[in-house]
């Protein structure tokens, strides 16, 4: 529990996007993103506290709690960053299962946005020398992008303190000042309204994929990951693994050979797992349709931390799938595509229908939308891409944090029921790591494991179509 908070007269008000995924926190659908930094040495936490308190006076949103103007949920700013943001657990005398079971449990602790900040902080000493630094950020404050900037500004504020004296030199330059204090309208639509004069035909084809979306879409049902279990229960759990930067590097190789990124393999070798994953229990898939996040960042917005998202759904067929090379041109094809016309503004003009209901009114939509399964798909598969590399080069930025040495940086995505697991996937000091959220009332940590197995070798076994060199 956080301590007494003084009140401030400035707001932040929500966006769309943000008013959405409270909404659907509001119905046990946790929409809580997970950063982890491992690290090998001491961490002071007095020191990482002062850290996290500044970071907060950079990123005003993150000491800002839930309040009601109008009838419509805002953010108001404390003046005061409080205290309980940063817990530390020493777990070095505990057994695997039981550490395992207390960072289940920390993680799966609800956010109560009314009396808690947006976020929560906990260093878990593993060993004598390693430890583990794990950021909860609720997704109506930030999209994993932003929640990393919020991570980055922590490190490198600890970094800048003096270990002396405690004293900190000004906090580095990593935000821009937040536009949305006291402001009027929303950004993303203001945004979404500005790319008309960049694609012709724009509201025919943003009226089209929308019609497609909650329309044609439903006339052939999105396939589910076949899973055992089922029932009630907002409890996650996570399980991790990882390609060395040798392998990564053949893998990037060969995909640029056919045109292809690293994200749209991703995307390919997802769609490939979820249907041999589906034929190895006996079912079969017909249409798959992936949910992947794309980054939208309206002028001045790159630096704050917010949630700056919406999504791409792209859809297969079994026969799309047959042939692991053409399976990756299609999919180069269409996201090239939708980036070009914009696709990704379309929810954006959805949400923001929605988001002109009550709150209430949104939770009874989001509930509809989650009973009936008809528009939720398959599975979420996001990549940030590279988490903390200097420009123009794939080597960490940071690699200490004080006289600590930073492992690796993890992130996960949220799952909502329906699919039962999501992977997120990023890239720290080469290393692509990859992690899967399930729930255990849907999976059973060996079948999660054997999931994400599976999907990591299609990725390292890919048929692109050309020869190694």
């Amino acid at each position: 529990m956080q301590g007494k908070m003084k009140s401030s007269p400035g707001y932040i008000p929500l966006n769309c996007v943000d008013k959405c995924l409270l909404a659907l926190d509001g119905i046990d659908e946790p929409m809580l993103l997970y950063g982890i930094v491992r690290t090998q040495g001491e961490v002071d936490e007095d020191r990482l506290g002062r850290a996290i308190s500044m970071a907060q006076k950079v990123h005003p949103v993150m000491r800002t709690i839930i309040r009601a103007r109008r009838l419509r949920p805002m953010r108001e700013i404390q003046d005061d960053t409080g205290t309980g943001v940063l817990t530390v657990a020493d777990l070095a005398h505990l057994k695997d299962a039981d550490r395992e079971s207390y960072i289940a449990s920390w993680m799966n602790l609800p956010l109560d946005l009314s009396r808690a900040f947006p976020f929560r902080v906990s260093l878990l000493r593993e060993s004598e020398t390693e430890s583990s630094l794990v950021f909860a950020v609720h997704h109506s404050a930030a999209d994993g992008l932003r929640a990393l900037i919020f991570i980055r500004t922590v490190v490198e504020i600890y970094n800048s303190q003096a270990v002396s004296d405690g004293e900190a030199e000004s906090p580095p330059q990593v935000a821009a000042e937040d536009m949305r204090i006291n402001r009027k309208g929303d950004e993303l639509l203001e945004f979404a309204h500005s790319q008309r004069a960049k694609v012709d035909h724009y509201y025919r084809k943003i009226l089209f994929s929308l019609f497609h979306r909650f329309v044609l879409s439903t006339l052939a049902l999105p396939t589910r990951v076949f899973h055992y279990r089922s029932g009630p229960s907002r409890e996650l759990r996570f399980c991790f693994g990882a390609i060395d930067p040798e392998e990564l590097g053949r893998i990037q190789s060969r995909a640029r050979l056919v045109g292809a990124t690293l994200n749209d393999l991703l995307l390919a070798a997802c769609y490939r797992t979820v249907e041999k994953w589906n034929s190895m229990h006996g079912k079969s898939s017909n249409r798959i349709r992936i949910m992947a996040p794309v980054s939208i960042s309206p002028k001045g917005f790159s630096g704050v931390v917010s949630n700056q998202a919406s999504w791409l759904s792209l859809t297969t067929t079994s026969a799309d799938r047959s042939d692991a090379a053409r399976l990756l041109k299609k999919v180069r094809a269409e996201t090239s595509e939708a980036a070009a016309n914009r696709m990704a503004f379309a929810l954006v003009y959805y949400f923001y229908f929605c988001s002109r209901f009550p709150l209430f009114v949104m939770k009874l939509m989001c509930r509809f939308l989650m009973i009936t399964r008809t528009y939720v798909d398959t599975i979420v598969l996001t990549n940030i891409g590279s988490v903390w590399s200097e420009p123009r080069s794939e080597e960490a930025a940071v690699k200490t944090m004080g006289d600590a040495r930073i492992l690796n940086v993890i992130g996960s995505a949220p799952v909502v029921s329906p699919m039962g697991l999501s992977i997120a996937a990023g890239t720290y000091n080469r290393n692509l790591n990859l992690s899967l959220t399930y729930r255990p009332a849907f999976f059973s940590e060996e079948k999660a494991r054997a999931f994400l197995d599976l999907y990591t070798e299609e990725i390292r076994s890919y048929e692109f179509g050309v020869q190694d060199g």
